[in-house]
């Protein structure tokens, strides 16, 4: 597969690559500006709102899937397999993995085919790297605030979650190198869990610090798990460097996760995907899929990957940072006019927002409370991205500039309630 499949940072543009039309720019534009009603399509992030905050009566704001319609040529790429009457098994195309090694060169690296293993999704991917790349008892290495199911994974696999908080520095949170090297030999670290970019905080890793981080794992012969689900929707002048791209030994040593999911939408189609350049540690991730028999993607990820990894899904993506950027611009405004007290830690990349609410609420149920009673939001709870999250809340722009009036207007009448109280 090296030999036949080699990236191309611009793809040509064919009759089976083509151009956005003017009709998929319109039906995009539209999307960006018109609410989608997602009840009674069993939508996780609405059909969860009694359980996790005791009332339907609130806007979800939280789970990261987009509240926008999945790009036009995708949903016509899967009309057009279903108008096939069998869904039967499928092998996976060279035209798959050629997608994947184009739309990775962007980032500048180059992936060969045989180096890629499909998982169901991202998160199903660092769970199995975690039964791959350590033992019971062995230390997992994570840096809070982050994805709760960085948290969960070692523990759930009968290993230690060993956690390194990440330092916050001027409002932008920073790597503790000293701590890190010094837990890995304390703790005898076998994996580390890394987010990049970061999940909450949407923190764009530099060169050097990604660099010295690679470098502690190199002395230690740490396993670096390296999710980069998130890595698209970088915003300019960030640039989204993959870790396994810095030199050959890193390479050798990382996993990297990706996946079509976040910037397309893709969520329920359980599509993700792991690169691992060296051989060895390839054998034991590919031991440990066939233990949970896990091969391929199904028929609507496989079609879906392809689609989202064309021409037509690098002239969406432009469009979908701009949108989203004119949102986090628009929320992070009104905040700072109307609740100044509300710190926004400005994204680098993708559409989740972290909020430091501690100068207005020092109790974490009083804030929730607040957020679901007086605001009717739903966002996600800080502490369930570690202990150190205590005091923020995560919130999911991904949405219509309807919506994002809708949010805005709950919580200039929770304001002005405030106000007249007062």
């Amino acid at each position: 597969m090296e030999k036949t499949l080699k990236a191309e940072l611009n793809s040509p543009v064919t009759a089976d690559n083509p151009h956005l039309s003017r009709e998929h720019i319109a039906a995009i534009e539209q999307g960006f500006t018109q609410a989608i009603n997602r009840e009674n399509t069993f939508a996780e992030k609405y059909d969860l709102r009694q359980r996790l905050f005791g009332t339907d009566d609130v806007l979800p704001m939280w789970v990261a899937d987009m509240d926008l319609p999945t790009p036009p040529f995708i949903i016509e790429t899967l009309q057009q397999r279903l108008e096939h009457l069998v869904l039967g098994y499928n092998l996976m195309p060279e035209t798959l993995y050629q997608s994947i090694i184009d739309w990775q060169a962007q980032h500048h690296y180059v992936v060969q085919g045989s180096h890629i293993r499909f998982t169901h999704n991202v998160a199903n991917g660092f769970f199995m790297a975690v039964q791959a790349f350590s033992q019971a008892g062995d230390g997992v290495l994570v840096m809070p605030p982050i994805y709760p199911p960085f948290l969960n994974a070692p523990q759930a696999n009968g290993r230690q979650t060993i956690e390194v908080p990440l330092v916050l520095n001027n409002e932008r949170y920073e790597m503790d190198f000293a701590a890190i090297e010094t837990a890995i030999k304390k703790f005898h670290v076998k994996l580390l869990l890394f987010c990049n970019p970061q999940n909450p905080s949407g923190r764009v890793w530099s060169k050097e610090e990604l660099q010295q981080l690679a470098e502690i794992c190199l002395r230690h012969n740490v396993v670096i798990l390296s999710d980069e689900i998130h890595s698209d929707l970088t915003f300019a002048p960030h640039q989204h460097i993959p870790m396994a791209s810095l030199s050959e030994d890193i390479a050798q040593q990382t996993i990297t996760l990706s996946s079509p999911g976040k910037t397309f939408n893709l969520g329920g189609l359980q599509v993700g995907y792991a690169i691992i350049d060296n051989p060895q540690l390839r054998k034991q991730y590919t031991q440990i899929c066939q233990q949970n028999s896990i091969h391929d993607l199904n028929t609507f990820a496989l079609h879906a990957t392809i689609s989202a990894y064309s021409q037509q899904g690098r002239e969406y993506l432009p469009l979908l940072k701009q949108h989203l950027q004119n949102n986090i611009q628009t929320f992070s405004g009104f905040l700072s006019e109307h609740y100044p007290k509300v710190n926004v830690m400005q994204p680098q990349a993708g559409y989740l927002v972290w909020l430091d609410f501690s100068e207005m609420f020092d109790n974490q149920q009083e804030l929730k409370a607040w957020l679901i009673n007086d605001c009717k939001l739903g966002l996600n709870d800080g502490l369930s991205f570690g202990e150190v999250g205590k005091g923020y809340m995560r919130i999911n722009l991904a949405v219509s500039t309807k919506t994002l009036q809708q949010a805005i207007q709950r919580m200039q009448k929770t304001l002005l309630q405030c106000n007249s109280v007062s």
